[in-house]
C-alpha cells in the first residue's frame, strides 16, 4: 500500500494562535515569536499550494493503486478538505475536478483491449473506414488508453483536442465509444478533403489542417514525420 502524496505535504508544525503569543518588554521575545509565528503561516502556504499542485496532477493523471483507490474521494475538494484544508474552488481547481470526474468511468471500469477492438469494427463500419486505419491511429494516439491526455490537452483514444471534439458531437471524449467516433468521423473528412491522400489526412490529423494547407507536407515537423511513420507500420502489422 503506498503513502498518499497529499497526506506527506501536510504541513508538521503546529501553529500558537496570535493571541496566546507573550511579549517581553526587554528581551523582545515576543517579537521573536511573532516572526515566528509569521514565517510558519509563510511555509504553510508554500505547502498548501504544493499540495494543491500535487492534488490536480495525481487527480487529472489518474494516478492511483488499485481500482479501489481510484474510488476514494470522487472530487479534488473532498481530497484535500479530507488533507485538513478548507479551500475556495479556484477556476483552475474546477477545471481539475470536472476532468477528473470525466475520467472517473473509465478509471474504474476500463474497456478490456478486446471491448475497445470491438468498438472500433463497428465505428469502422459506421464511417466507411478500414478498422486496421482506425487501429493504427488509436495505438499511435494513446496506446489503447481511454483516460489518455496529452501535455497539450488532447484527449481519450483518438486524442481529440476539446474544439475539435466539440466541432464533432463529442460531450465526453473519455468515453471510448464517443472518441473512436468523433475521431474517426474527423479522419473520413481529412481523406475526404485530401482526396483519399492518406499521407496528407494523417498529417493534418497530427499537425492540423492548416499546417498541411498552408506549408504542405515538405515542411512537416519530425514530430508529424515520426507520425505518419507508425501508423503506417501499424496497418501493414495489423
Amino acid at each position: 500500500m503506498s503513502i498518499d502524496p497529499l497526506q506527506s505535504l501536510l504541513p508538521s508544525t503546529q501553529l500558537k494562535p496570535l493571541n496566546q503569543v507573550g511579549r517581553d518588554e526587554t528581551t523582545n521575545t515576543g517579537f521573536a515569536e511573532l516572526l515566528d509565528a509569521a514565517g510558519q503561516v509563510k511555509a504553510g502556504v508554500a505547502k498548501a499550494q504544493e499540495l494543491m499542485e500535487l492534488a490536480q496532477m495525481q487527480l487529472l493523471q489518474g494516478l492511483f493503486d488499485t481500482k479501489e483507490e481510484a474510488g476514494k474521494n470522487d472530487d479534488l475538494l473532498s481530497r484535500l478538505s479530507t488533507a485538513g484544508f478548507s479551500l475556495r474552488a479556484a477556476p483552475q481547481v474546477q477545471q481539475a475536478d470536472r476532468v477528473y470526474r470525466q475520467l472517473q468511468p473509465s478509471l474504474q471500469n476500463p474497456p478490456e483491449r478486446a471491448e475497445i477492438e470491438s468498438m472500433i469494427e463497428r465505428v469502422a463500419q459506421q464511417v466507411s473506414l478500414a478498422p486496421e486505419l482506425i487501429r493504427s491511429v488509436v495505438a499511435a494516439e494513446s496506446n489503447f488508453q481511454p483516460q489518455a491526455i496529452s501535455p497539450v490537452g488532447a484527449q481519450g483514444l483518438m486524442q481529440l483536442m476539446p474544439a475539435t471534439a466539440a466541432e464533432l458531437g463529442v460531450e465526453d471524449s473519455f468515453d471510448p465509444q464517443q472518441n473512436l467516433l468523433g475521431g474517426s468521423r474527423y479522419l473520413k473528412q481529412l481523406l475526404d478533403k485530401y482526396d483519399g491522400d492518406l499521407d496528407k489526412a494523417l498529417a493534418a490529423y497530427n499537425w492540423g489542417q492548416g499546417n498541411v494547407d498552408r506549408k504542405g507536407l515538405q515542411q512537416m515537423p519530425e514530430e508529424t514525420r515520426d507520425y505518419l511513420v507508425k501508423v503506417k507500420a501499424g496497418l501493414s502489422t495489423g
